[in-house]
């Protein structure tokens, strides 16, 4: 989730499709080998309930996602 939020610093607000490429392949591959492949879909669940629970980010317009302030 630090990877993402430091894309979404430099990057302004994604969505989980564009967030996905900017991704280093190891984060991405070591998703895959831990549980599940990382697609948009479990993307955005993983990021929907740290939106929830007002960590980390917060959700914007059109599906994207934004870092939470502080």
């Amino acid at each position: 989730m630090q990877e993402i939020a430091e894309l979404l610093v430099e990057r302004g607000g994604l969505t989980p499709s564009e967030i996905l490429p900017g991704l280093r392949a190891v984060t991405v591959r070591g998703a895959t080998l831990h549980k599940e492949p990382l697609t948009p879909g479990t993307l955005k669940n993983k990021m929907d309930v740290r939106v929830f629970h007002g960590r980390y980010f917060e959700a914007r317009d059109e599906g994207r996602y934004a870092r939470r302030a502080g």
